[in-house]
């Protein structure tokens, strides 16, 4: 397959993004690049099952290299195998609608293959089952040493894996001291799958609170130091999460906030689509899904976290899912990331529920932009293709914010945010850029 990966390709899920996702996990050793782009070059041009197929057989063959290296003794082999294997059937998943039986033997296969190379690890990756009701919240968490450390606790975003967040941030985390916890909740991908029911809801305060409870009773953990990050759909839930639970020091936002989901929905959905009767819209709408992987794969996910079967009741899903008015309420420092193909893609009235949240948080807020010129694929969403970019600057704000360490990050008193203003400018924006309170202030790296 060929790929273009010019700046209008950024956008999430399409095969570009998809391609340097995979390549995100390489740093983790979760990937190898000889074998990433041999699976690309296999991949007929823009064929979705084609994709699958490549990916799915390059997933297999380094798994079975993995077994015979175990047999052998080759413990370490074995180990990267494992962990390779793992995300190759993620990339190869993402897509899959939850009617192909394959999207659910991958999902287990990934899991369990990173099950087995967790164990391979000095000292191990936890592999935990989290008490939540009547539920278990899969998890994983790796120690940043011996004593009572910080902790980082990440929500999964709206297609994000334990797996593959793990690969992006757990070991970023333990080289500075970090405890990290990753888990699924509600409605994510082996949540669901080892918990049927237990369907997406955007009470996440339950799920963490649960979590934490869970961090309070190891003795690596300092209580006092327990930070959230949220990406994408769950930098909403993780802003929520700091909105009602107290235990949490710091908030970290990527890819938003996002405000209102609902909101955003609507936002795509051209004029004649919302006059027109359920049926009809259904009709197209799942025509659409077939025609673009990209569109379909993104919705057939949530078909399947929120246990629906038709647009009208996804649609009426995402209603609860507003966090307009509960700024006022987090008294933690944020810190908010933001790419510039995000603000691209992003439309003006979103941006703007995202500004006018930002304008009333009361707590310490910090904004960092990255730029498409200046950043590459850091600046698309969730700073997809710049993982080591990204945990640079998390960690950096997080060790000046929750340790008191100096920073490399510089705060800009005066925002002059030319990086928003290249793609949105009007006079609602514009009102609120400038009546934009003192304690929100963009971040620099310093010269």
């Amino acid at each position: 397959m060929k790929l273009d990966f010019g700046k209008r390709h950024m956008d999430v899920a399409t095969f570009p993004f998809r391609f340097m996702r995979a390549l995100m996990a390489v740093e983790a050793g979760a990937a190898e690049e000889s074998e990433c782009f041999l699976a690309l070059e296999k991949t007929k041009n823009n064929n979705d099952q084609s994709w699958v197929r490549e990916w799915s057989v390059l997933a297999e063959n380094v798994s079975q290299l993995a077994e015979k290296a175990m047999q052998a003794g080759q413990t370490i082999t074995a180990r990267q195998a494992y962990m390779r294997a793992c995300t190759y059937y993620q990339v190869a998943m993402f897509s899959l609608s939850p009617a192909d039986k394959r999207l659910f033997e991958y999902l287990a296969a990934s899991r369990a293959l990173f099950h087995k190379g967790a164990k391979l690890f000095s000292p191990q990756i936890d592999t935990l089952d989290i008490p939540f009701g009547n539920y278990h919240l899969p998890a994983y968490f790796v120690p940043g040493g011996n004593s009572k450390q910080p902790t980082l606790l990440i929500i999964n975003g709206g297609d994000s894996t334990n797996e593959e967040m793990f690969n992006w941030m757990g070991w970023a985390a333990k080289k500075r001291g970090w405890n990290l916890l990753v888990f699924e909740g509600p409605g994510q991908w082996s949540a669901l799958q080892l918990n049927p029911g237990m369907t997406l809801r955007v009470e996440y305060e339950e799920p963490v609170q649960a979590v934490i409870d869970y961090l309070l009773t190891r003795n690596d953990v300092d209580p006092a130091k327990i930070a959230l990050y949220g990406l994408s759909m769950s930098s909403l839930l993780a802003a929520r999460v700091a909105a009602f639970e107290e235990r949490i020091c710091a908030c970290v936002l990527n890819g938003g906030p996002v405000v209102d989901i609902n909101q955003a929905w609507e936002a795509v959905r051209p004029a004649w689509v919302r006059k027109t009767i359920p049926g009809v819209w259904d009709f197209f709408f799942g025509l659409l899904a077939k025609l673009n992987p990209q569109f379909g794969g993104f919705v057939n996910h949530f078909y399947w976290s929120f246990g629906v079967s038709t647009l009208r009741e996804l649609l009426n899903a995402w209603v609860p899912f507003n966090i307009s008015g509960l700024a006022p309420r987090i008294d933690c420092p944020v810190l908010i990331l933001e790419g510039e193909a995000e603000y691209a893609q992003t439309d003006a009235k979103s941006v703007l529920l995202a500004l006018r949240f930002i304008s009333e948080l009361t707590c310490p807020t910090a904004i960092y932009e990255f730029e498409i010129d200046k950043d590459g694929w850091a600046a698309s969403h969730c700073q997809v293709g710049g993982a080591d970019q990204a945990t640079t600057v998390i960690f950096d704000w997080l060790e000046k914010t929750v340790n008191k360490k100096k920073s490399l990050l510089a705060e800009v008193p005066k925002p002059d945010w030319s990086v928003l203003r290249r793609h949105h400018h009007n006079k609602e924006l514009e009102e609120v850029l400038l009546n934009m309170p003192g304690n929100v202030t963009l971040l620099n790296r310093m010269k």
